[in-house]
Order: structure tokens, then C-alpha cells, then sequence
């Protein structure tokens, strides 16, 4: 497989919409991608050194989708443990009603 500098910049402008749209699937599958386009320009130093611009690039964007994700899976884990946290409040009025029926 021959990389070209027209697939590198289609997989940055793809990760950069991705990213800030929130699409996490899409995120993750063009981050496969882009390991796979990495290990075939780790055979190619030639072409990688001529794709040297689009993949500095292409490594911001990926950076800042990392980023974002890391963000996001900062927010979700507050989000469950806040859940978490109320599913136990619900869980001691159970325990009360189960000793004594206090409640009914």
C-alpha cells in the first residue's frame, strides 16, 4: 500500500470533524487507520519523509482528538460516579423499609 498526501489529509480533516462532533466510534476507526497508514510508512522512510508536512499535521489533530477524548472520558466517569453515588441513597431507603418497614 503507497500512501499519498491526499489520504493523509482526508484522514486529519475526517479526525477533526470526528473529534469535535463527538463521534467517538468514528474517532476510534480512524485511529486504527491511522496506525495502519503509520506502520506501512514505517517500511516507507522515503514517502514518509515527502508526507513529513501532512503528518505533522495529521499528529496535531490527533493530539488535540486524544485530548478531547481523555476529556470526555473524565466528564463520563464524574457523570457515573454522581449516579453511583445516588443509586446508593436509593439503596439505604430499601435497606430501611427491608428492617422495618418504616416506610409503608
Amino acid at each position: 500500500m503507497k500512501v499519498n498526501p491526499t489520504q493523509v489529509r482526508q484522514l486529519t480533516l475526517q479526525l477533526n470533524q470526528s473529534y469535535k462532533r463527538k463521534e467517538w466510534q468514528a474517532v476510534r476507526k480512524i485511529d486504527k487507520e491511522i496506525y495502519t497508514m503509520l506502520a506501512t510508512l514505517k517500511e516507507q522512510p522515503g514517502i514518509a519523509q515527502s508526507l513529513r508536512r501532512e503528518i505533522l499535521q495529521l499528529k496535531q489533530v490527533h493530539l488535540a482528538a486524544m485530548t478531547a477524548c481523555e476529556m470526555e472520558k473524565n466528564h463520563l466517569g464524574q457523570v457515573l460516579a454522581k449516579l453511583q453515588s445516588q443509586r446508593e441513597g436509593v439503596s439505604e431507603y430499601q435497606q430501611v423499609e427491608l428492617a422495618g418497614g418504616l416506610l409503608r
